[in-house]
């Protein structure tokens, strides 16, 4: 491909809530690699040290934290979340300001944002990425859902384009989440997960795993995470369990009776146990729902209580036939859950790769239009 730019310099800027926004850049930023782009990523936490284990030096980094948010231990997430959307607010405006700062130094070429609102320039073409163009709230306030849809819908219009890591074809795995909607400047990607590239050599298998095997993928803000740790701790006593317990510190596993742990795993260790393992438990976050599809996977999926888009995601896909919901007050019936999702049909496999590819080749066509012009 000819560029205008002698090296197209990228701007990927992950929210840093959880590691399900960044973990989905890695596809895109494998495939600009492959393009010859420079790389610049903006964000922090464990955003951060996962693009750094999964790409090292081959591209750049600058550290931009954002607030800092927090789900509650019971209650309101609705509350909850009304209380920091003065830090929210100021989150935008600081990323405003950032991206100011950015595009007159750096001079990028793209900025792609994962759900950070502010990260737009009308200087470099910008594009933002979500599978949230329908924002769902609790029943008791669901009247605002339109209100709160004008203005998540005017943000996004700020934008030259916004990509949906869906397929176009409804109701593809988000459902209402992406589809249905009047915004225009849309292109659904298929599905972007750090797994669908990894190819595992023959014979490969993590040293001292079992052969039969749950494995537990915790993610997310806490106090969450860890409650629902020490849940699943409680009722996976008497079973054979690998986790991916999603926290900083050392790859190497450590073991505990017939439990082993991991506080970060690398992709092929991860892409192995998904693969191998019996039955998946996790949340039904929308990174983790594309990384299971992956696989074809049958899954135990928890929503975090009050987290309406997750609630959604998990009624919906088992309304589809593909998952287990389970309701996180009722984990003392995880044995029966576990038994339900092994009956469903699982996860379905996405679209060949080559729809992340044509979307890649799109922007780079796209800058080179804006750059001419």
């Amino acid at each position: 491909m000819y560029f205008m730019s002698p090296r197209p310099h990228i701007l990927i800027c992950p929210l840093n809530w959880g590691l399900g926004h960044a973990s989905r850049m890695i596809p895109l930023i494998s495939l600009f690699l492959e393009r010859g782009c420079r790389i610049t990523v903006v964000s922090s936490g464990g955003p951060l040290r996962l693009l750094t284990n999964e790409f090292s030096d081959k591209i750049e980094f600058i550290c931009f934290k954002g607030p800092e948010i927090s789900y509650p231990k019971g209650g309101s997430m609705v509350g909850k979340m009304a209380m920091q959307m003065p830090a929210i607010a100021w989150a935008v405006w600081q990323e405003k300001k950032i991206t100011a700062t950015l595009v007159r130094n750096l001079k990028p070429d793209i900025i792609i944002s994962d759900n950070r609102y502010g990260m737009s320039s009308k200087k470099v073409l910008s594009v933002f990425v979500t599978h949230q163009l329908q924002i769902k709230l609790p029943r008791s306030i669901q009247w605002l859902e339109k209100v709160i849809n004008r203005i998540n819908h005017s943000f996004i219009k700020t934008f030259d384009l916004c990509l949906v890591p869906d397929t176009y074809a409804e109701p593809g795995l988000s459902g209402s989440l992406s589809h249905k909607t009047s915004l225009s400047n849309l292109h659904f990607t298929g599905i972007l997960s750090r797994f669908s590239d990894v190819t595992l050599p023959h014979n490969y298998a993590p040293a001292g795993m079992p052969e039969n095997f749950i494995l537990v993928i915790l993610s997310g803000p806490e106090p969450q995470r860890s409650i629902l740790e020490n849940i699943l701790k409680a009722q996976l006593q008497k079973d054979t369990v690998v986790w991916f317990r999603g926290l900083p510190g050392n790859s190497e596993p450590s073991k505990t009776g017939n439990h082993i742990f991991y506080d970060h795993a690398p992709t092929k260790v991860m892409a192995w146990c998904i693969k191998n393992s019996e039955i998946v438990i996790c949340r039904s976050g929308y990174s983790s729902v594309m990384d299971l599809s992956v696989f074809g996977k049958k899954a135990v999926m928890i929503p975090t209580p009050g987290q309406t888009e997750q609630e959604y995601l998990a009624r919906h896909l088992h309304d589809l036939g593909y998952i287990s919901a389970l309701p996180q007050n009722d984990a003392h019936k995880i044995d029966e859950y576990i038994n339900d999702a092994k009956s469903m049909q699982g996860l379905p496999l996405p679209e060949k790769q080559s729809s992340v590819n044509q979307t890649v080749d799109m922007l780079l066509d796209m800058m080179n239009d804006r750059q001419k012009g």
